[in-house]
């Protein structure tokens, strides 16, 4: 899934920038409250390192706001509150 996200974000103009910010903050926002995914790679070295990452569930909720208008009727700071509260 994912494909309103990107077509919005490639499209550009002020749904693709407002979406580029509910994005941003939702990182930031996530990280502060130990919301992000963990994950393991290989380091340069070789060595297995742990990263964190965006919630791909999260962009399949994003798709859902940007199809219902949420993106274009709700502010960036309400729809990451909402995203960070779950699924409802």
């Amino acid at each position: 899934m994912a494909d309103v996200v990107l077509r919005t974000l490639a499209a550009g103009g002020q749904p693709g920038a407002k979406l580029a910010d509910v994005i941003q903050r939702l990182v930031l926002k996530a990280a502060e409250l130990g919301e992000l995914e963990s994950y393991q790679y290989l380091g340069a070295g070789g060595q297995l390192v742990t990263g964190k990452q965006f919630p791909t569930r999260w962009l399949d909720r994003l798709d859902v706001a940007i199809e219902k208008g949420a993106i274009d009727h709700l502010s960036i700071d309400r729809i990451v509150d909402i995203m960070l509260q779950g699924p409802r």
